[in-house]
Parts: C-alpha cells; sequence; structure tokens
C-alpha cells in the first residue's frame, strides 16, 4: 500500500538517485536523503552544486574536501557543504550518512 500523505514518507514510497542515494523526503525549501552502506571506493570528480548541504555520519568513514579543505569524517561528525563551492569526497570505510540539502533535491 502507498502512502498518501504528504507528511510521511514510507521506506517502501523512498527513491533512488543516480548516485545510490535514498531521496527520503522533501519539503518546500529542503529535502533529505540517505546514503546506505557505500562502500569505499576511488575519489569522486570535484563539483559545485546549487544547493547547500548538511550532513551528519551514522556509521563508517570518508573524506571530504571542500573548497580546498581536506575533513576526515567519522561517526558523529557533521559536515556542511555551502552552495556553489568546489567539493569532492572518497568513503575510505563502508558510509552510512544523511543529508538535508536546501533548495530540495531529487524527488
Amino acid at each position: 500500500m502507498t502512502s498518501t500523505s504528504r507528511y510521511k514518507v514510507s521506506q517502501s514510497d523512498t527513491t533512488h538517485g543516480p548516485d545510490g542515494e535514498h531521496h527520503l523526503v522533501r519539503g518546500e525549501h529542503a529535502s533529505m536523503r540517505l546514503w546506505h552502506r557505500e562502500e569505499p571506493g576511488d575519489a569522486k570528480p570535484e563539483t559545485m552544486n546549487e544547493y547547500e548541504t548538511l550532513g551528519y555520519v551514522i556509521a563508517g568513514r570518508a573524506v571530504l574536501t571542500v573548497d580546498g579543505e581536506t575533513l576526515a569524517l567519522e561517526p558523529g561528525d557533521s559536515y556542511c557543504v555551502p552552495m556553489n563551492v568546489p567539493h569532492s569526497y572518497r568513503i575510505v570505510e563502508t558510509l552510512t550518512a544523511v543529508e538535508v540539502t536546501t533548495p530540495p533535491t531529487g524527488k
């Protein structure tokens, strides 16, 4: 059964993005997504986004480079990637993290 509430998104109703992210819930001004058990690999190419990202590491480790500053992320760490700022990341240990983006991304 699909939820028809605009205030709740059930796990079975989430969508997946092109990079493996799970789009959880989308509001008028922000959206939430989950990176669930993302495996280690090569560094992602540097990019800039037209949205701000706030994140929290639940499990695993990653290295995030934001505007030339390299940050080692581990469980319990929060991070911010400002809008239109160059950044890249590399997962070094299977990662689970939740992010909020504003303005909203995904579907």
